[in-house]
Formats: C-alpha cells, sequence, structure tokens
C-alpha cells in the first residue's frame, strides 16, 4: 500500500497511473488463492485508502471485490495459464475503477456525467502490462513459496 501511494501518483503511462495495489492482488489471489488474495486485498486496500484522499472504504470493497471475481475465474481455469493473471488484471482494473466512481458518487454530492471510459481503458491497459512484465518472475516466487493446494477428503 506504501508503495503504491509514493509510486502511483508518479508514474504516468498514456494519462492513466498504474495500480500496483490491484496488479499484486491480482497476483496473490490467483497464485496465492482466496484467503492470502482477500487478506491482501483489505489490509493492502485499507494501507491505502489511509494514504490517498478516496472516500473510506472504497479501494478495500473495490480489491475485496476484484479478489473474489479473481477466484472464481481461478477456479474455472486454473493456475497452469500463464495469460490469467494479465487477463484478470484488466478486468479487475476495470471493474475497480467502475466501483470506485460509483462509491464516489454516492458518497458526494458531485455529478460524474459522462462515465470517463478512455480513461477506465487506458488505465486496464497500463494494469495489464504491469501483470504482463512481472507474471514469470511472480511464478517463479509462487513456486518456491506457496505450497500447492490440500486435497479434498
Amino acid at each position: 500500500g506504501i508503495v503504491h501511494a509514493s509510486l502511483a501518483p508518479v508514474i504516468v503511462v498514456g494519462g492513466a497511473r498504474p495500480n500496483l495495489v490491484l496488479v499484486a492482488v491480482v497476483f496473490v489471489t490467483a497464485l496465492g488463492g482466496f484467503m492470502p488474495g482477500i487478506t491482501w486485498a483489505f489490509v493492502a486496500g485499507l494501507t491505502v485508502n489511509l494514504l490517498v484522499g478516496e472516500p473510506l472504504g472504497s479501494i478495500p470493497l473495490a480489491l475485496l471485490v476484484v479478489a473474489a471475481l479473481v477466484a472464481g475465474g481461478h477456479r474455472l481455469i486454473g493456475r497452469t495459464v500463464w495469460a490469467y493473471p494479465i487477463a484478470a488484471a484488466f478486468l479487475g482494473s476495470m471493474i475497480a475503477d467502475a466501483l470506485g466512481l460509483a462509491l464516489t458518487q454516492l458518497v458526494t454530492d458531485a455529478s460524474i456525467g459522462a462515465i470517463p471510459t478512455d480513461v477506465i481503458l487506458a488505465a486496464a491497459i497500463v494494469n495489464a502490462g504491469v501483470a504482463a512484465i512481472l507474471v514469470f518472475p511472480a511464478r517463479a516466487i509462487a513456486a518456491r513459496t506457496v505450497p500447492d493446494e490440500a486435497a479434498a477428503w
């Protein structure tokens, strides 16, 4: 959360800032499982939320929704597909941004007007690019540290 709050405002690619916490939550959930994913989503999201000026609780809520969807997709596709974290980062970014906009509009009196789909799409592409850069190192780290799934007796 601290790394995201310090680096994300500085890094701008094509007018969009990467959401490093979202990419981390996607990787932890896709490679580690549901419980580590929601733990990372809540703790890192709350840390970022306290450091950034978003409405309190909006970032952890969005990340928890993304972690649940990534875990559900993980059940369907599995860990063996290397492209899954990249696609999950792309779709999760769009979902988190849309949910963040909706929550901001509910909390504040300001009207958003037209939905900024170009900004949401650019941020999703940037987050998928960050995930694509990190997919092989993350899988190598997960192969050494994440335990295999327990047998369902």
